[in-house]
């Protein structure tokens, strides 16, 4: 089947701005992206729920893309270094609706209020990557749902450091492919930059911290301890064809 989300002469997808070089596109979606997430974050957000992944995706890919906060028509797959270049197994798009009802369902029978910090990050780092597995958009998946998150950590009185997260966007993102391999999943990889992230007290930088300053737990120390090829772990796991 071929992709209709990409242009019929090159193999990049079809933008309201009608760029067709790639490079340059990925460039523009990330800064708009970028600039479109700080403007919602000021805004605030509490609908965590199907509806509220495609208001933020719309919100964050909509200057982009016609289809943004829709879910996608197709069935996708992702080359991952990390699985031999195989792919998650995300929902078709036929299951995309029921799996994300499936996946919220398990986030709200959380006792969120009553867990520890401890258990509240273990908690996340089991519910959110069922969400993210699902890929219900065409791309944009990861950006929505960790912006999901910083919402939901805040909600319930935490703070996030999306400052590491963004620094470290590379493990984030590969935390949650090895936690999206079913019964094979690995969940400490996650876990263990959210532990970071998570906080207790609201966070402040200053020009010293980000430079290498302040000593050992300076920023950058705390940057370099996620290097996905050193922490993530080949997977004992290998899809069936």
């Amino acid at each position: 089947m071929s992709d209709l989300y990409l242009y019929d002469d090159v193999p990049v997808l079809r933008n309201k701005l009608g760029i067709k070089d790639e490079k340059t596109l990925d460039l523009i979606e990330a800064e708009q992206s970028r600039a479109n997430m700080m403007i919602l974050y000021q805004r605030g957000f509490d609908d965590f729920s199907p509806a509220g992944l495609c208001a933020i995706h719309s919100f964050l890919f909509g200057d982009l893309y016609e289809w943004a906060g829709k879910y996608r028509l197709i069935n996708i797959e992702k080359r991952e270094k990390l699985l031999a270049g195989r792919s998650v197994w995300y929902s078709s798009d036929e299951d995309i609706p029921r799996d994300l009802k499936a996946a919220f369902k398990k986030l709200h029978t959380q006792g969120w209020t009553r867990f520890s910090r401890e258990k509240f990050v273990s908690a996340l780092s089991r519910c959110f990557p069922q969400i993210w597995q699902v890929h219900p958009f065409r791309e944009g998946n990861t950006r929505t749902v960790v912006m999901m998150l910083t919402f939901f950590v805040e909600h319930h009185g935490y703070y996030m450091d999306q400052e590491l997260l963004a620094a470290c966007a590379g493990y984030v993102r590969d935390s949650f492919v090895m936690a999206s391999l079913d019964q094979f999943s690995e969940f400490e990889h996650l876990e263990k930059i959210l532990m970071d992230a998570v906080c207790e007290e609201s966070i402040f930088y200053d020009e010293a911290s980000l430079s290498g300053l302040d000593g050992a737990d300076n920023k950058q120390e705390q940057y370099k301890k996620y290097q996905p090829e050193k922490y993530i772990p080949e997977p004992h796991y290998k899809r069936e064809n």
